[in-house]
């Protein structure tokens, strides 16, 4: 039996989908290793195997590109915490989902995680390439999910009334990023050994099912 042709768009979108998903990860390699300043577009056509003109094709410059690998890493996070949230699913079934779809996701985009924290730390006057500013909006999106399911986590009892929810929030990006941070310097533990052993208050409540 004849397998039916895809029509031309979707074959031309797909190609391109594959062009910039080609590009995007040889940037991710080049500025992690050579580091945003010191690469050009020319080195980015070079370890992406395409032409400095098909680059700019998709984007106007280095600052655009690296703009869009933030919103890459991040928006997933956000998505996934957003959809927990919002979740009427029984608060412990959907944390452990949660955990767990968080820790592949994390491991999976490990080389973009390190980059994203280093574009934390890069302040500038030109405002295409404050990319502090444009990873801390995602950061207060992410901190805003992890309030409300802390906020959840007392309301189930999985955690004392007590609890101060905002600073449970940014313990948890804290640690996040403590991680990457680590990380960077040299090959750590798993992340889920260290979730385990920083968060006893949440993990264990919510393992024994009880509020402690």
């Amino acid at each position: 039996m004849t397998q039916a042709k895809q029509p031309q768009g979707r074959r031309r979108n797909l190609k391109e989908e594959q062009r910039r998903a080609q590009i995007k990860d040889a940037a991710i390699n080049l500025f992690s290793t050579k580091g945003y300043q010191q690469s050009t577009m020319d080195d980015l056509a070079e370890a992406a195997g395409v032409s400095k003109s098909l680059i700019y094709w998709y984007w106007d410059g280095k600052s655009t590109l690296l703009n869009e690998l933030i919103d890459t890493c991040m928006e997933p996070y956000i998505d996934l915490l957003s959809a927990a949230a919002a979740s009427e699913t029984p608060f412990i079934n959907k944390f452990h989902k949660l955990l767990w779809d968080f820790m592949e996701m994390f491991r999976n985009n490990d080389r973009l995680n390190k980059l994203v924290h280093f574009c934390s730390l890069h302040q500038s006057k030109n405002e295409n390439e404050n990319f502090a500013k444009h990873v801390n909006d995602h950061y207060q999106k992410v901190l805003t999910h992890l309030e409300i399911l802390a906020e959840q986590a007392v309301s189930a009892g999985f955690l004392p009334m007590e609890t101060d929810c905002e600073a449970m929030a940014l313990l948890l990006l804290t640690l996040t990023e403590g991680h990457i941070y680590m990380s960077i310097l040299e090959n750590r533990m798993p992340p889920e050994r260290v979730y385990a052993s920083m968060v006893p208050p949440l993990l264990k409540s919510i393992g024994a099912g009880k509020r402690p």
